[in-house]
């Protein structure tokens, strides 16, 4: 019944997408002006090393676009006059001056980009939204994704089959930002990927192919973005399991597991991002100078960003709605806590070991991610990385975990009502914040 609906779920997911993208104006979401410069840029090699004091024509274009659709109207900063004789880094900060180059790489940007080689357009609007629609069909990506993983790993879960693609599917502030142009979008998809491969390891074995794949997402996710970093600590991990379960065998293949551990260290150094070094050696910097210390305000936010605070982050709910979210997700983890109390000798049970290791390794996915992004604010005392979708390359084991412990707190005969029922809800919560916040917002003065 699932695989049938699965077609449905995607077309809705295609048009939600569409809606956002064609409903939220150009630039409003966040980071959206430098990282469409960046896209644009990395088509064109001297465009992608270009400053303002060698800027491309194309500049004066995205300049004007700010102002032909009021960007500073709708932004919690200061407003801005339209001057043509300034540098487009009065009106934004450029990532290539602003991180001396090393923010993303250009392979990773034109990723994103190639369609406008494809089909391209002379208006920087229709830029724009070619690389939108582009963003939207990650979005689908990412929910077909979150259907096959969990049907791998509950594949007669009709409940969680439905319910992980779902949720993501009526998420609004997830739907927003894989409506726009980021690269967190693409660092998402790729990490989303590693997952699936790291899952079908996980169930029938770490085959050549399956563990080439593994890698090779991974990476690619990791050298995309900084928000796939914790996949380092997840293959970790399955390697830590493997050399574990593997251990008599590789015993007598030592020689060969040293030269590929040896040949593995040296990729992850040669791979590794400069810009992730940079970061651990100022955050190390930072706590020896600084100390430890986590603004209320990060945590508060990670999470009202992480459901819904559309726009550049400036449309915020009222308090209800936030408080509403965190009772569900309560639910969700003490749903989470019965198996742990009333069904113990499952966790040793062969039968149950693919799906125990699969839920330890998102586990860990979801724990790394939240805890890398609060400990960075932590060490810099800073309060600027506190938006959610910094964690939405775990938007699965998320969702899966959240699913997972509602239908422990459902009995069984009522789950197929209960879906239908949080269907709803969820789709009543992604329409009320579409057509009652967003539309207002931006177009109350229409």
């Amino acid at each position: 019944m699932s695989k049938q609906l699965l077609p449905l779920i995607l077309a809705l997911a295609m048009i939600r997408g569409l809606i956002y993208a064609a409903v939220i104006p150009p630039w409003q979401a966040p980071d959206e002006p430098p990282q469409f410069e960046r896209v644009v840029a990395s088509l064109n090699s001297a465009d992608w090393y270009s400053t303002v004091q060698n800027q491309p024509t194309w500049y004066s274009d995205l300049k004007q676009a700010l102002f032909t659709f009021d960007f500073y109207g709708f932004v919690d900063i200061p407003r801005r006059i339209y001057d043509p004789h300034q540098p487009l880094n009065h009106y934004l900060i450029l990532y290539h001056e602003a991180y001396g180059g090393l923010y993303g790489s250009r392979l990773a940007y034109a990723m994103i980009g190639w369609p406008l080689l494809v089909w391209p357009q002379p208006n920087i609007i229709m830029q724009l939204y070619v690389i939108r629609l582009y963003t939207v069909l990650m979005g689908v990506a990412v929910i077909l994704l979150a259907y096959l993983i969990t049907q791998t790993i509950f594949p007669n879960n009709r409940f969680l089959g439905l319910g992980v693609p779902l949720l993501i599917l009526f998420h609004p502030q997830h739907t927003h930002l894989l409506a726009t142009v980021n690269i967190g979008n693409l660092a998402e998809l790729w990490a989303t990927l590693a997952l699936y491969f790291m899952t079908i390891g996980l169930k029938r074995g770490f085959t050549w192919p399956i563990s080439s794949a593994t890698l090779f997402f991974s990476f690619i996710a990791i050298w995309t973005k900084a928000t796939a970093y914790f996949l380092l600590f997840v293959l970790a991990l399955i390697g830590l399991i493997y050399l574990l379960e593997q251990h008599q065998q590789l015993s007598r293949y030592w020689r060969w597991g040293l030269w590929a551990g040896i040949i593995f260290g040296g990729l992850m150094v040669f791979l590794v991002p400069e810009r992730l070094i940079l970061l651990i050696i100022e955050a190390l910097i930072s706590l020896k100078v600084k100390g430890l210390y986590l603004h209320p305000l990060v945590p508060l936010d990670l999470f009202r960003s992480f459901w819904a605070y559309p726009g550049w982050t400036v449309i915020i709910l009222p308090a209800i709605w936030y408080q509403l979210l965190a009772v569900f997700c309560l639910l969700a983890l003490i749903g989470l806590t019965i198996p742990g109390l009333t069904q113990r000798h499952l966790i040793f049970s062969p039968p149950h070991q693919t799906q125990i290791r699969t839920l330890l390794i998102f586990g860990v996915a979801i724990g790394t991610a939240i805890v890398i992004l609060l400990s960075w604010n932590g060490v810099t005392h800073s309060t600027v990385y506190r938006q959610g979708r910094s964690i939405y390359p775990v938007i699965v084991p998320l969702s899966l975990f959240i699913m997972l412990g509602w239908q422990q707190l459902i009995p069984p005969n009522w789950r197929a009502l209960a879906l239908a029922m949080l269907t709803a809800i969820f789709f009543l919560f992604d329409s009320f914040v579409l057509f009652d916040y967003i539309i207002p917002f931006f177009y109350s003065r229409y």
